[in-house]
């Protein structure tokens, strides 16, 4: 048992620098969404503002996509291998938490690919940033209890 748990750290441990490059990639769009707020004119869509749109759904999708398909199923077998059911049905809950915020996310991206209508632009985005806030908080808590929590 003891050996079976040292291969399960050793396993996962490599795990850490991927969660690392995947929580830089949310900082860097906290920071994008951030930058957002000192601009409070999106009517005129000049090519700076349609810069800047294009590079933050760019970073959006690439972060949510990275959650779902490398991030959320690794994190669940890793609570699996440790053998720690309550956080694997903990997780359940938090992924319904955070599929909305894909949603919310995936609908942002299709109604701003144009780029043709931006008046909602500045109340869409505080609704898609107070849903993140939500799913970042979901990332958390699975990060802390199917992988920090079997790193000791």
């Amino acid at each position: 048992m003891l050996k079976r748990s040292t291969d399960a750290i050793e396993k996962w441990k490599g795990f850490d620098m991927a969660i690392d490059r995947w929580l830089d990639e949310r900082h860097q769009l906290i920071v994008q969404l951030s930058g957002f707020a000192a601009d409070h004119d999106f009517q005129d869509c000049t090519p700076q503002v349609a810069e800047k749109i294009r590079a933050f759904t760019a970073v959006l999708i690439d972060y949510i996509s990275a959650g779902h398909f490398e991030f959320y199923q690794q994190l669940v077998a890793e609570g699996q291998e440790f053998g720690d059911d309550e956080a694997v049905a903990d997780s359940a809950r938090l992924l319904e938490a955070i599929d909305l915020s894909t949603q919310a996310a995936l609908n942002f991206n299709e109604k701003y690919e144009d780029l043709s209508d931006l008046a909602d632009f500045a109340e869409d985005l505080s609704s898609l940033a107070e849903t993140l806030v939500v799913r970042f908080e979901a990332e958390d808590l699975m990060i802390s209890s199917l992988h920090d929590a079997h790193l000791q």
